[in-house]
């Protein structure tokens, strides 16, 4: 994976963590993932269902934003349709 794409995921799963999607995740050795989940579970992935697994949840989140089922916490975010 290269360095953009690693810190495009670090971005989208520091995002995930902020709107409290997640708990935590951080990177193991190997260059893969942990993500842990509001139960608890360690889920560790390799680099590339890390990437896909972010890419899903992150689409759950903005699907529900859209149907405004939850309230986004991003800062500065005003906007009232």
């Amino acid at each position: 994976m290269s360095a953009a794409r690693r810190h495009y995921l670090s971005a989208m799963l520091d995002m995930l963590v902020y709107e409290n999607v997640l708990v935590a995740w951080r990177r193991t050795p190997l260059g893969g993932y942990m993500i842990v989940s509001h139960e608890g579970e360690e889920i560790r992935l390799t680099a590339q269902q890390a990437e896909r697994w972010t890419q899903g949840a992150f689409a759950v989140y903005l699907a529900l934003v859209d149907q405004r089922r939850i309230t986004p916490r991003i800062p500065g975010d005003t906007a009232q349709n």
